[in-house]
């Protein structure tokens, strides 16, 4: 019942890409997440490998214990997965598992970090609200399936609602 609300609250909330003012999150929008998809799976799974893409991401930690979702990216690309020092990308499979401060060496300027399940309960709507406002995120951006934290110095601090 959570969900359903908090997808209803979401659908009457976010935007499309007409509601952006960033330049980066515009062109992302556009560019990448509205582009034709090209991937087969969840929508999590399409924002996935469309942002690895788009982002041409080198470097990516995967922190799941799906293992299928390592099979599908290393189908699609040709990427160092984990035991790496600093990453492009690191996908979390939910939010409880995500931890600022431990990642604080393993994230440059140009990291993303991919959420999964942000609004499936109360406790995990939560967790990304208190996520999205944490001093080193400058961009999040809530895809209601799954959110995107990105820490561009370089960017001034905005969350964005985005409907895919």
């Amino acid at each position: 019942m959570y969900r359903l609300k908090a997808h209803i609250n979401h659908l009457l909330t976010a935007t499309n890409q007409h509601g952006v003012h960033s330049p980066f999150v515009y062109s992302f929008v556009t560019r990448c997440l509205y582009a034709k998809p090209k991937f087969e799976g969840s929508k999590t799974m399409g924002v996935l490998l469309k942002s690895i893409a788009f982002f041409k991401i080198k470097t990516l930690d995967l922190i799941t214990e799906n293992q299928p979702i390592e099979r599908q990216i290393r189908k699609e690309f040709d990427l160092r997965i984990g035991q790496q020092k600093c990453y492009d990308l690191i996908y979390f499979d939910e939010a409880s598992k995500v931890e600022l401060n431990a990642q604080k060496n393993s994230i440059h300027n140009d990291s993303i970090l991919l959420i999964d399940n942000i609004h499936t309960t109360k406790d995990r709507t939560e967790l990304w609200n208190s996520l999205k406002q944490n001093t080193t995120v400058t961009v999040s951006i809530d895809l209601f399936y799954c959110g995107l934290l990105f820490f561009r110095k370089e960017q001034s601090k905005e969350h964005f609602k985005i409907r895919i």
